[in-house]
């Protein structure tokens, strides 16, 4: 039986919200839940299972990623890795034919100096240090999309998201930004009755969040653009700093604590927001759950999931 969409990575935090909107709209498709499942890096493994089937979208939610630290300690495995996986999925779009590509892009590949993420400036300077390698794979993912579009005519939407948070994301610090590491460390400090926790920097860099519902919603509602090489912003222009984002998951908690901040480590990009405007007109869409009602679901989650 043929399945119209391949779904890459639905095992993952922003993959599993795909997957479930996608049961929910009765949409046909089959998933690559991991690589146990298939291993998208090797070439000979992902070209058996494509074959055995007739795509015609991909929606791509593969990704080798982590916070800051995880991003200093594999700057190499965070370029190869994520590089060779969007090098094979577009040769398996070319050789196969598929139509349509959908990538969820962080939006660390902006450059590292701009405070405001337009995407007429997307390609005006690098991304910042603390995610030059991933910020670099990333921008490869963007090249692809629009030169196999030019050569192939494979159509493309690669979808600028804010920092997602949400129900099934990373809360280990290594592996989670910011708001899902606080949210571990408030969850554990209520439990041993701790009144202190110490949070990495100045608590003064500014975020714009995603709930994860909402990019979900975003890459299935770029299945219905038509034909072309689209890059993309999903957001409102609208960030909150890491003391605010802090208080609102404390206040969550119900735990009457105070935060530490430690400013001998890196704080990253201080401020990074994204104007929403194009892809708002694009997907005649915009992200719907507030911050503190998503905080408020995530911690509701994560008290029934992990304590």
């Amino acid at each position: 039986m043929s399945k119209n969409i391949l779904l890459i990575g639905s095992q993952g935090f922003l993959g599993s919200h795909v997957k479930n909107l996608l049961d929910q709209n009765h949409e046909n498709y089959q998933e690559i839940k991991n690589k146990k499942d298939v291993d998208i890096r090797n070439l000979e493994e992902l070209d058996k299972f494509v074959r055995q089937n007739e795509f015609k979208s991909i929606i791509n939610c593969s990704a080798f990623v982590g916070g800051i630290a995880f991003g200093y300690k594999y700057q190499a495995d965070l370029l190869q890795l994520n590089s060779l996986m969007a090098v094979n999925i577009y040769e398996m779009a070319k050789k196969y034919k598929i139509e349509k590509v959908i990538n969820p892009i962080s939006n660390c590949v902006y450059p590292g100096h701009l405070e405001l993420y337009e995407e007429k400036n997307f390609w005006n300077g690098p991304p910042h240090e603390s995610v030059f390698n991933y910020g670099l794979s990333k921008r490869l993912m963007v090249g692809l999309g629009e030169s196999f579009y030019q050569q192939y005519g494979i159509t493309t939407s690669n979808v600028i998201m804010s920092n997602m948070y949400g129900p099934h994301d990373h809360f280990e610090e290594e592996r989670s930004h910011a708001l899902g590491a606080i949210i571990k460390k408030v969850s554990d400090a209520k439990k041993s009755q701790s009144k202190s926790i110490e949070i990495w920097g100045t608590g003064k860099p500014i975020r714009e969040w995603l709930y994860v519902e909402d990019g979900a919603k975003a890459l299935v509602n770029s299945l219905n653009l038509n034909n072309g090489s689209y890059l993309f912003n999903v957001g409102i222009n609208k960030g909150s700093s890491i003391n605010e984002i802090s208080d609102m998951i404390s206040h969550a908690f119900n735990w009457d604590g105070n935060f530490v901040y430690d400013s001998s480590k890196p704080d990253g990009v201080m401020k990074k927001t994204v104007n929403g405007d194009y892809g708002k007109r694009l997907l005649d869409w915009a992200p719907e759950v507030k911050l503190n009602d998503g905080i408020k679901k995530t911690v509701d989650w994560y008290i029934k999931n992990y304590e």
